[in-house]
């Protein structure tokens, strides 16, 4: 279906989305205020939605807003010296916070419409406290399928100050849930990988691709890692600086107003569980690994385990790969023992997309499986340091009927298809063209269909039996549409098993 023939439906949604991004304009970045209850300037995240489920994260600060002054005025005037970001980058305030919650309007009603009075449910008051970083995670249930639901996060600075004399501050979102796993549905979803703040296309909006992605309004978003990256200047080499990039990186305005109105499944990579190439035991400077993974779960919505599987009604499943916590060391000899999955979860990788009936499956890896990939690498399933479980997987997921790799981590667009197992991966590439540094393994015909150093996001829309890929840029618009630059597309037809 062409991008400028979508249903008037969706441009409810993304009215609603207009209205909410102007009124949260003001919570962005801007000259701190004097406050009277906590704010929300780190964001709010939604994520780990399901048929019956959604969890909503936030964050209370002392201000309304991120200083976009506070990386300038720590950057040192000589270029020799590390520079860190401050550790207080934005400051978090003890309080308490509950969310409001509610089906949107009922067919018929005037586009963009809340719910009435009566219709909304809300969470127990919770206090947080510096243990956390500021940050509590509400986990939303008994939510019925597909459906779209309005929210309000609410923030006051004790539970001694009654509503009536002192209003809560407020901020609102939204998202959908997700179609019953036998339900027909079509099913957008977006992709992107490896963000920080070097590549920022400004200091107060942050990462433009994420209005380009708002512009395709997925049902969700899944980012594949590399959030943040804490061995990329400015420096994050101890546990309150580690917090404090994730502080700063949700409170840029673009990225900030996408994640309390999309949905997103976050998963994670070297760069924001330690540093570059990383592996359990490891440290850096005086961060370790396993603050790593608890801060990492502590910043986002996230459910018992960072690997996991999401139904999205009959013809969407999606397997999201943890490729950190339980890897052999990278330099270990290659052979039958060394794993990057580690035993269980490969096993219930290997079990689940066996059993699974959904149409298309998708399984998200945040490293390449067929790849190629840079010279000398040794961290990914592409790479000789893993080739004997990379080969065990492609030889799996090629035999299991329309099953398709998509792949985060590598700073190029691309589409691939191994020669021996014919299995098809997509490489999101990174978000935006800012970060394509560090070079690619430029194009190679024996596996690609598609190949491009640009940076954006990808879309995928699955309609029956049909699966629809597209390669966008994160820049302008495309003039004669208003929607993204498309570079690539490529359709896929379900085939019997």
């Amino acid at each position: 279906m062409p991008l400028h023939h979508r249903p008037l439906v969706r441009l409810a949604r993304l009215a609603a989305l207009l209205l909410a991004t102007l009124a949260g304009a003001a919570l962005t970045f801007g000259a701190p205020r004097a406050h009277a209850a906590p704010h929300f300037a780190s964001g709010i995240k939604v994520g780990e939605t399901t048929d019956h489920s959604a969890i909503v994260w936030v964050r209370l600060t002392q201000h309304p807003a991120a200083d976009p002054s506070v990386l300038a005025d720590s950057k040192p005037s000589d270029a020799d010296t590390p520079w860190h970001i401050p550790a207080h980058a934005v400051p978090g305030t003890p309080g308490q916070a509950r969310i409001r919650f509610a089906p949107a309007a009922v067919h018929g009603a005037s586009p963009g419409a809340r719910p009435g009075p009566g219709a909304w449910d809300q969470s127990p008051w919770h206090t947080v406290t510096a243990d956390t970083n500021f940050t509590h995670q509400f986990t939303l249930t008994h939510l019925q399928p597909d459906t779209a639901y309005h929210f309000e996060a609410q923030a006051r600075d004790h539970a001694d100050t009654p509503d009536h004399v002192h209003r809560p501050n407020h901020l609102t979102g939204q998202f959908r849930t997700a179609p019953a796993p036998g339900q027909q549905a079509t099913v957008r979803f977006a992709l992107a990988a490896c963000q920080s703040i070097r590549s920022i296309n400004n200091p107060v909006d942050g990462h433009h691709t994420y209005r380009r992605i708002s512009t395709f309004d997925p049902h969700f978003f899944v980012h594949t890692g590399d959030i943040l990256y804490y061995d990329h200047p400015p420096l994050a080499k101890n546990r309150d600086q580690a917090r404090a990039k994730w502080d700063l990186m949700f409170a840029y305005r673009d990225n900030h107003t996408f994640h309390r109105n999309i949905a997103t499944y976050f998963m994670k990579d070297d760069h924001d569980t330690l540093k570059n190439d990383s592996w359990p035991g490891q440290t850096y400077g005086d961060l370790t690994f396993q603050q790593g993974l608890d801060i990492f779960r502590e910043q986002v919505p996230m459910g018992e385990k960072t690997y996991r599987t999401q139904r999205w009604g009959r013809d969407v499943q999606v397997w999201m790969l943890e490729g950190r916590d339980y890897r052999t060391p990278n330099p270990r000899p290659d052979g039958p023992d060394k794993t990057l999955l580690g035993a269980e979860q490969k096993a219930w990788l290997l079990r689940t997309v066996a059993d699974s009936d959904a149409t298309f499956k998708f399984v998200v890896f945040p490293g390449p499986v067929v790849g190629p990939d840079k010279p000398r690498k040794s961290d990914n399933h592409a790479n000789p340091a893993y080739a004997h479980e990379g080969a065990q997987l492609r030889h799996f997921l090629a035999k299991q009927a329309n099953t398709y790799v998509i792949c985060g981590d590598r700073h190029w667009q691309y589409c691939s298809v191994d020669p021996d197992t014919g299995l098809t991966e997509l490489g999101t590439g990174s978000i935006n063209d800012q970060h394509t540094f560090g070079g690619h393994p430029q194009e190679d015909p024996t596996y690609h269909r598609y190949f491009s150093p640009r940076g954006g996001f990808l879309g995928l829309t699955v309609q029956g039996h049909t699966a629809t890929a597209q390669w966008f840029s994160g820049g302008p618009l495309d003039p004669a549409t208003g929607q993204p630059q498309v570079l690539h597309t490529e359709t896929f037809q379900a085939q019997a098993p």
